[in-house]
């Protein structure tokens, strides 16, 4: 007889393991510096399994997080990390930077990641940028948990985090990203991703502004992971086309056991329509939420029927919510309730009865109408407002050109011959002439481009390059916001791309860097801002025009 000892170690000790790590959660510390960060350090290096790392609820600056990165290096076996709330006061400049330390430390290490937290960090389409190397890493080879709920991904962030997810197979299970204004495009391209993983079991995207058209994408990609278990997609307008396209996709969905479609738009018709699949396909629901749908009060039956037509309903229904729609009479009431159960969350919508109609033959219409009011005001508040030249520099030249028609010649045509028709004051001239912009984010945007301008006309003037070197000194005063101005800074040098398909590059880029050269390691540039555009730059020269990339490489204190 043989004996497998390491079989036999294994089956002793793995049920009794003690998952051991460190947890600052909650202590709202604030890490600027290297020595802010020595306790978190401290314990890490005195961790010698260091199984999770929390660190929610504290705030972060780049120097702590390079501290942290450091201890992290030498801890291969991190499978938890979890981050969230991590950055509270923080100016979204210092984040990407954080986030990329971070995520250096882990790779340098070699962990192997399963579950990884960053909700609630408002760190935009920047921030993935931080995290795109981490993602696309073997950190998140196994990765099995991701949660970015309530990030501020919008579109742009939206399609760049599906384009680091889908640089290599992954098998995540769960993947939650509410609140952050993804939209239907920012929804499809994260289908994309689903339907090639084919493992998740949670999927929650609430409040993100998806239309049915998103809705149908995520839908076809439903389908490719039979083993989904719970879906929220609550506060989207889902709608009765939406609804539909669920349907088609519950054949596959044999594990769904929780729905959370509140405050969808399903009206009747997408009600009837979830009501028939949930029937046609024996949906074996624990939890399902339909409140807040102007759903009328026979549709509302017809979910009820649907979800009791099996004889465990009673033991199997936990939670079904149909409250804030049109519940009928007290009968009807009484009828649905006896046939959920203790499950039944029931109360009418505001009005009468007969408010919500069912099987309207208006509700596509209404839905459509809807979709191109709605979704189009929410695109536009999703872009920056001071995006569009139009919003900005153009804008305004008609309110002072009587005054200074040169200043409006020259920020749509910036050439030598407008310059000097400035005069030798001309970073002051502009200065005054941006003034009228009165909204700080549109006059932040407005300054960026009048600076890019000048500084693209530096190589050929010294004229100009002195008036860019004011103009930046005066910008940086200007800016109340730094996150704007970052933002900005980095559209006109083309490090990230504008939502905007408006928004045009008028200068030439590679001495607007020969000028940021100059200033950027001045006394008066933010530190935050430095940091960001030097990581930025350093991550993205292998990509810009040959021209750019030659003048950076002559000037490394632009990416070191």
């Amino acid at each position: 007889m043989s004996f497998d000892l390491n079989a036999i170690s294994t089956a002793l000790n793995e049920p009794n393991r003690t998952v051991s790590g460190v947890d600052f959660s909650g202590r709202s510390l604030k890490l600027d510096t290297e020595k802010d960060a020595q306790p978190i350090v401290d314990a890490i290096n005195a961790c010698p399994d260091l199984h999770y790392l929390t660190l929610t609820g504290n705030t972060l600056g780049v120097d702590a997080a390079k501290a942290i990165a450091k201890a992290l290096a030498r801890h291969p076996e991190l499978k938890t990390a979890r981050f969230s709330d991590m950055f509270t006061g923080r100016m979204k400049t210092e984040i990407p930077p954080a986030l990329s330390a971070l995520g250096d430390g882990m790779i340098e290490a070699g962990a192997r990641l399963s579950h990884l937290d960053l909700s609630d960090n408002a760190f935009g389409p920047i921030g993935v940028e931080g995290l795109a190397k981490l993602l696309q890493s073997d950190v998140c080879s196994q990765l099995q948990e991701l949660r970015l709920n309530n990030n501020g991904l919008g579109i742009t962030g939206g399609r760049l985090l599906a384009k680091a997810l889908s640089a290599n197979p992954r098998c995540l299970r769960i993947f939650v990203a509410g609140r952050n204004r993804l939209e239907n495009d920012g929804a499809k391209a994260l289908a994309g991703v689903f339907q090639s993983m084919g493992t998740l079991e949670e999927i929650s995207m609430p409040q993100n502004g998806i239309y049915h058209v998103g809705i149908t994408a995520l839908s076809e990609a439903l389908k490719h992971n039979p083993g989904l278990a719970r879906l929220n997609l609550n506060d989207n307008t889902i709608g009765p086309k939406g609804a539909a396209a669920i349907a088609t996709a519950l054949p596959n969905l044999k594990n769904l056991k929780s729905i959370n479609f509140g405050d969808c738009l399903l009206k009747s018709s997408g009600a009837r329509a979830l009501a028939q699949g949930f029937k046609d396909n024996s949906v074996l629901l624990e939890s399902l939420d339909l409140s807040h749908n102007e759903i009328g009060r026979e549709a509302c039956m017809d979910v009820v029927d649907a979800l009791t037509a099996l004889p465990d309903s009673t033991d199997r229904l936990t939670r079904v919510v149909l409250a804030g729609n049109s519940l009928g009479g007290s009968t009807n009431k009484q009828t649905m309730k006896d046939k959920l159960g203790p499950s039944a969350e029931l109360s009418d919508g505001e009005g009468s009865e007969d408010e919500y109609v069912s099987g309207s033959e208006d509700d596509d219409d209404e839905e459509s109408e809807q979709e191109n009011s709605e979704d189009s005001a929410a695109e536009d508040d999703q872009r920056d407002t001071s995006c569009d030249i139009n919003n900005s520099i153009l804008e305004t030249t008609d309110i002072v050109q009587e005054v200074e028609t040169d200043v409006g010649r020259f920020l749509i045509n910036p050439t030598l011959a407008n310059l000097d028709k400035l005069g030798a004051n001309a970073a002051d001239v502009i200065d005054v002439h941006l003034q009228s912009i009165r909204d700080p984010e549109s006059l932040i945007q407005a300054y960026v481009e009048a600076l890019c301008c000048v500084c693209g006309l530096a190589g050929d003037s010294e004229r100009a390059a002195d008036s860019g070197g004011r103009l930046f000194h005066s910008l940086v005063a200007r800016a109340r916001q730094q996150w704007p101005l970052a933002n900005a800074l980095l559209r006109a040098l083309q490090l990230i791309k504008s939502e905007n398909k408006d928004y045009k590059i008028r200068w030439r880029i590679a001495p607007c860097y020969q000028a940021l050269a100059k200033e950027i390691d001045e006394p008066y540039f933010p530190t935050p801002l430095r940091d960001t555009l030097k990581f930025f730059i350093s991550s993205k020269m292998a990509s810009l025009p040959a021209e750019v990339k030659d003048v950076i490489e002559k000037h490394p204190n632009l990416y070191t």
